[in-house]
């Protein structure tokens, strides 16, 4: 957990949680401790909620992690709009990079509009669920709001993932690969053996305790960059190989 947009990990702990934790054993059990008391709740609220829209997100992840985190439900643009945000080096060919703050809410409004094509949807998976983790949104905790909000999406979409026959190490790896180039569908690739019909809502809290590897996409190797970077720059301009009726990630720039 080396990485510290605030600049006080000495003083506030790890993104300023509320015990000041920096060990980082400590901080992931007090975050899924967080997490795991508030599922119910965030998911009763996920059903409540016609349409799913940004705000929902937002929501979400204030209602899962605000015991822990004083900024959750707040977006990486209003936290940190000047930096972007990476898993792994930059410079390495193999990292991740994740959207920039002033284009999340595009991206977010992307993902639940190829959503809402529910044939579409239960056909590609992946497009979706990899769309919404390239959204990155928050500091932390954005593999645990994402997984929720793509449950109810497909619950009402009248399928569910059968996540109990999924490894975290190779659904991270072609989550990884979809994010960096969707045009290949790594992600409907790997999902796609998992679709199975629609599941009661009543048996998510317990089949979501025990997913792991959650916070792949938070805390391993994450880098923070500032956006007056010229070689970040020019990252946002050649990255991510977009499927043809992709949004581009810069045309907002300038």
């Amino acid at each position: 957990m080396s990485f510290d947009p605030f600049g006080d990990f000495e003083t506030a702990g790890y993104l300023q949680n509320s015990l000041q934790l920096k060990d980082p054993g400590e901080v992931k059990e007090s975050e899924h401790l967080s997490f795991e008391l508030s599922i119910e709740e965030a998911l009763a609220y996920l059903a409540s909620r016609r349409p799913i829209d940004y705000q929902t997100v937002l929501k979400v992840h204030e209602i899962l992690f605000a015991d822990f985190y004083h900024w959750a439900g707040k977006d990486r643009n209003e936290l940190v709009p000047h930096l972007a945000v990476f898993k792994g080096s930059h410079e390495d060919p193999h990292s991740t990079v994740f959207e920039r703050p002033d284009l999340i809410k595009m991206s977010i409004d992307y993902a639940l509009q190829l959503a809402a094509n529910k044939k579409r949807f239960r056909d590609r998976p992946g497009e979706v669920m990899g769309q919404l983790a390239f959204a990155h949104p928050f500091l932390d905790g954005n593999g645990r709001t994402i997984l929720l909000v793509f449950m109810e999406l497909s619950y009402r979409a009248k399928f569910a993932i059968d996540w109990s026959r999924t490894t975290k190490d190779d659904y991270l790896r072609a989550l990884s690969d979809e994010i960096r180039d969707p045009s290949k569908r790594h992600l409907d690739n790997y999902l796609k053996p998992f679709v199975v019909n629609i599941s009661s809502r009543d048996e998510w809290p317990e089949l979501i305790s025990g997913i792991r590897g959650l916070d792949g996409l938070d805390k391993e190797n994450i880098v923070y960059k500032s956006l007056d970077n010229p070689e970040v720059q020019q990252i946002y301009k050649t990255y991510r190989t977009h499927s043809p009726d992709a949004p581009n990630p810069t045309e907002s720039d300038g």
